[in-house]
């Protein structure tokens, strides 16, 4: 066996290994709710020796733009000369993904290693026997933070992966605080009413820390300012602190923009396509300008840069153009579907039949999409994705039709929804896949012939 292949060995083992903890991203337990505290992250953190204290951090919260803000406030950064780690989750392809430095993906190797180094702290948890056992994505949080402490690291973005309050990133005090749009999501675990989820999110606030928030719903914005209020942390609205001075639509193309702060004026191509992304671009620069004012030196043509290179797959990304448009997005609520039907009425204007691929995961509210993306007339062909907890095909279809939403197929896999929808569709059509991103994932995958990464518990396709 070769090197390469004895390291990717390792590698997958270490991948198993992680995955052998409670996920509660990947698996649903009937009566066992996730335990949701800080108690376990704060134990495993000072067994490692706290890694996360001394370092610098933008933490970010919210329902919808998280992911697209917090890489473009990364790549903002990386483009003005700093070091910047950048967590998020989920990853689209592969487990690395999580977790990079400067827009680098952590290697096979190192990712192996800080498993293994780190796995005395998780069983030193589980034998204390007080406060559960380490969670994978607690272990993934501890895991980035040394990877960025290792990596000396100026600054890193931290994205939330499930609220804020109790969420397992919650334990830095960064120098900014970052709220995206806030909407009813994971409302069996946040809460069913904005005012309840906001609660959660506005949970990442510090004392004294500044917090940026997106434009909000005025529910959201309400429970927002009373908890910036109550911890004396200045609230920066991004429609306020940032003015958009020129705005030109270009597409396919994406759009090109011209921003202007206080003292600077940012002028870039944002090549992530849809409208949604204007406010998270201005967001991001509210974010920069934040940070500059705490000293950290910003240039305005290095961060236009930096931002105009952010790539985010899955996200409103034209997977191929011919014969058939593919377009596909993640949008797992009605907000999120929203935006994406939006997005395919400007960019699609002259589509003769719209196909769309649905798929979702248990916890979420097809219904909701559907019915906002019935409003692009489309024909429906319901799948499921290989991820462990998404919905059913012929329950997604059912609870359609509940809805009077015509199915024209039901299929048990992507890969045989997209040969479905390619067979219905001509070249002057678009197939749009969405409902989750790992259908989105999965169908990038296919086009773009990337090698799916496999886990133990995934449920693969028939063979042919």
């Amino acid at each position: 066996m070769s090197s390469k292949s004895r390291q990717h060995d390792e590698y997958q083992s270490a991948v198993s290994k992680l995955l052998s903890l409670a996920d509660f991203e990947r698996k649903s337990r009937a009566n066992d709710p996730p335990d949701f505290h800080l108690k376990r992250i704060e134990r495993l953190l000072s067994y490692l020796g706290n890694p996360h204290h001394g370092q610098k951090y933008v933490h970010v919260a919210g329902s919808k733009g998280k992911g697209s803000t917090s890489a473009m406030i990364a790549w903002a950064l990386a483009a003005n000369g700093y070091k910047t780690g950048l967590f998020t989750s989920p990853s689209i392809h592969r487990i690395t993904e999580r977790i990079r430095v400067n827009g680098d993906p952590i290697s096979e190797s190192d990712f192996t290693d800080l498993v293994n180094d780190l796995w005395h702290a998780v069983e030193k948890v589980t034998a204390d026997g007080d406060i559960g056992v380490v969670s994978v994505f607690e272990l993934e949080t501890a895991m980035a933070f040394c990877h960025f402490a290792n990596s000396s690291a100026d600054i890193s973005v931290i994205e939330v992966g499930l609220g804020g309050r109790l969420d397992s990133t919650n334990i830095i005090t960064p120098l900014v605080s970052v709220i995206t749009p806030i909407s009813l999501d994971h409302v069996a675990i946040l809460g069913d009413t904005i005012e309840l989820i906001a609660g959660e999110k506005a949970g990442i606030i510090k004392q004294g820390v500044p917090v940026v928030t997106a434009p909000q719903h005025p529910d959201a914005l309400r429970v927002i300012s009373a908890k910036a209020f109550d911890q004396r942390s200045k609230l920066i609205e991004s429609n306020s602190a940032v003015t958009i001075t020129n705005e030109e639509n270009l597409g396919l193309e994406g759009i090109k923009l011209e921003i202007k702060t206080r003292s600077s004026t940012f002028t870039l191509h944002l090549k992530l396509l849809g409208a949604h992304q204007v406010d998270n671009a201005s967001t991001a620069i509210a974010v920069i300008s934040e940070l500059e004012s705490t000293g950290i030196e910003i240039d305005p043509e290095k961060t236009s840069i930096g931002i105009e290179n952010v790539q985010w797959p899955a996200r409103n990304q034209l997977v191929t153009t011919a014969p058939t448009p593919i377009f596909v997005d993640g949008a797992h609520n009605v907000d999120s579907a929203r935006a994406v039907r939006k997005s395919v009425e400007v960019l699609f204007t002259h589509s003769k039949k719209i196909i769309v691929i649905l798929g979702t995961v248990r916890g979420h509210d097809p219904t909701a999409v559907a019915l906002e993306l019935q409003r692009l007339n489309p024909i429906f062909i319901t799948t499921e994705s290989r991820h462990p907890k998404s919905l059913n095909n012929l329950e997604l279809s059912k609870l359609l039709g509940e809805c009077k939403i015509a199915v024209h197929k039901s299929t048990s896999n992507t890969p045989d929804a997209l040969r479905a929808a390619k067979h219905l569709a001509n070249e002057n059509d678009l197939i749009l896949g969405t409902g989750s991103l790992f259908v989105a994932a999965e169908i990038v995958e296919i086009e773009h012939n990337i090698e799916p990464e496999l886990y133990p518990d995934i449920k693969l396709p028939p063979k042919p």
